[in-house]
């Protein structure tokens, strides 16, 4: 049984992010956890008064968005739980991925907002929470996943098996995969016909793969001229967890998608060992 958890602040946006979940699941045996959070401002004194109010408005919240989700999806497979916290959602998150180790968050983007500086939800959880991320963009049209495109350079994982749930769902889904890689103008295709693709290839084997290359000096812009020419019904980035330095410069191609995801993105959690982490990187997954 997967375990996926829904972050919901009970807007249209969270609500779209769901129902895609339950629908991309709907053959899957899963334990859906939901979760709401709160915060208050007010002085420490009362803030105690003030929280357990908070708390029973989201009980009362969650009790009728439950309701609505069980006509929306009576799967016999799925299972759901909520849980409620005081805290950010990001800090959320974290908290309870760390006990219950969840094989995907699923998260809502509404588009608003025009500083990738300070984010958005989904962009902190990508940077800080070791998991998973699938990112739905508000007007995402709940269908089947048959294109996926992957954006590769081959650098480094910690291990192949960071793909385990991807490939599942591609074997699941009978799903393409295009391992899509952004070549720079001194580049050619034939510098990634090494050891790494062929790995990749083989890891792949029981999938249908194919292999995209397209030139452009800017990876994020090279990215989106692929989905503006192509189908794929989900964009899957690794996000290494690199030093700050790469918020303060906006050196994070995942984290940019994650802010203004154009398709839904998978942002796929991988530990960066240490002697791999380099400062001075200016073009960052």
């Amino acid at each position: 049984m997967k375990k996926i958890l829904l972050p919901t602040d009970f807007s249209r946006a969270s609500e779209r992010a769901i129902h895609y979940a339950l629908a991309m699941f709907s053959d899957t045996a899963c334990e859906f956890t939901l979760l709401n959070t709160y915060t208050t401002n007010t002085q420490p004194e009362i803030a105690m008064y003030v929280l357990d109010d908070l708390k029973v408005n989201a009980e009362n919240l969650m009790g009728g968005f439950m309701k609505g989700l069980k006509q929306f999806d009576n799967e016999s497979l799925h299972t759901f739980r909520a849980e409620y916290m005081p805290v950010s959602t990001a800090s959320a998150i974290e908290i309870l991925n760390q006990t219950n180790q969840y094989d995907l968050v699923v998260l809502g983007a509404s588009g608003v907002g025009n500083n990738l500086l300070f984010g958005s939800v989904a962009t902190d959880v990508v940077r800080n929470v070791k998991a998973n991320t699938l990112i739905i963009p508000n007007n995402t049209p709940i269908t089947p996943i048959k294109n996926v495109a992957m954006a590769v350079d081959y650098n480094e994982v910690s291990d192949l098996k960071v793909f385990d749930n991807l490939k599942d769902l591609l074997a699941q889904k009978d799903a393409q995969l295009t391992l899509l890689t952004v070549l720079k103008d001194n580049q050619s295709a034939d510098e990634f016909d090494g050891l790494a693709k062929y790995e990749y290839h083989n890891y792949f084997s029981d999938v249908k793969v194919n292999d995209f290359y397209i030139k452009n000096a800017d990876v994020e812009k090279g990215i989106k001229e692929f989905l503006e020419i192509h189908r794929a019904d989900l964009l899957v980035m690794v996000s290494r967890h690199h030093s700050f330095l790469d918020v303060i410069f906006n050196r994070s191609v995942t984290r940019k998608f994650a802010y203004h995801p154009s398709v839904p993105l998978l942002s796929i959690y991988d530990e960066v060992p240490a002697p791999f982490i380099n400062e001075a990187e200016i073009v960052t997954f």
